[in-house]
């Protein structure tokens, strides 16, 4: 489904989508999401679940996943440069999705609204989209939560809790990696650089950032982040015409 000339860094953000048809290049100009600057707060605590004194991983993402299945979102993955990266909105109200992927200058844009699924085509000016009928559970993506993503990059590293503290607003646990390197692993094994969770009482992972060294294959740097004050999709410029928004289209 994706070209094979894209780099392997690249391919990890193909474990975040199970479905986005490919598209043309665009040039949306969707805001990235800065990395936290939190500010302690000592009086406020975030409990996450533990087993044996760590953070457990597995019940954390299904709180995450749990915690984001009825609300409206846009969540934000950068992968090694701010120009690898995968946006997906999602609003529950209304029922309509919005995934966009952008590989360097290449763009992959698919919304889905009003039971149909409009891909914006590639080397056709008088053509903008194609549309294609949905079913009652289409998605755009397999994981809209990021789940799967999270779990390629958490699943064999030990958290704990370091400390809780107020970003953006809201009281979130700050979670780090127990096992992190100054320096590349030697031999076969990847070493985890950095890797720092932001969770909020409700079970959202807010915020992640990941580095990890790899030797034989290209090392992994990757942002996540999730806001849920989300109260439209951002409607691309090549579906204007039938902006599920506009008055009478909904």
């Amino acid at each position: 489904m994706w070209r094979v000339t894209l780099t392997v860094g690249i391919a990890l953000l193909a474990g975040c989508s199970g479905f986005l048809p490919a598209g043309p290049t665009a040039d949306d100009s969707d805001p990235v999401t800065p990395a936290p600057v939190p500010t302690d707060s000592p009086d406020e605590t975030v409990a996450v679940p533990t087993s044996d004194g760590t953070v457990n991983v597995a019940r954390l993402l299904d709180r995450h996943e749990r915690a984001l299945a009825t609300r409206s979102f846009h969540r934000h993955v950068e992968q090694a440069g701010p120009q690898n990266t995968l946006d997906v909105w999602i609003d529950r109200q209304r029922g309509v999705q919005r995934v966009q992927r952008r590989f360097g200058p290449i763009s992959d844009d698919v919304v889905l609204a009003d039971g149909t699924v409009y891909t914006n085509v590639r080397d056709d000016p008088d053509t903008p989209y194609a549309t294609t009928p949905a079913t009652g559970n289409t998605s755009l993506v397999a994981s809209p939560a990021g789940v799967d993503l999270l779990r390629q990059l958490l699943s064999k590293t030990a958290y704990r809790k370091v400390e809780s503290v107020r970003w953006r607003g809201r009281p979130v646990a700050v979670l780090a990696a127990t096992d992190t390197v100054e320096t590349s692993t030697a031999g076969n094994e990847s070493g985890v650089g950095r890797s720092r969770l932001y969770v909020d009482r409700q079970g959202i992972i807010r915020h992640v950032e990941h580095t990890e060294q790899r030797p034989e294959r290209p090392d992994i740097d990757t942002t996540m982040t999730v806001t849920t004050d989300l109260e439209r999709v951002p409607i691309p410029w090549w579906l204007e015409d039938r902006d599920p928004y506009s008055s009478g289209s909904m």
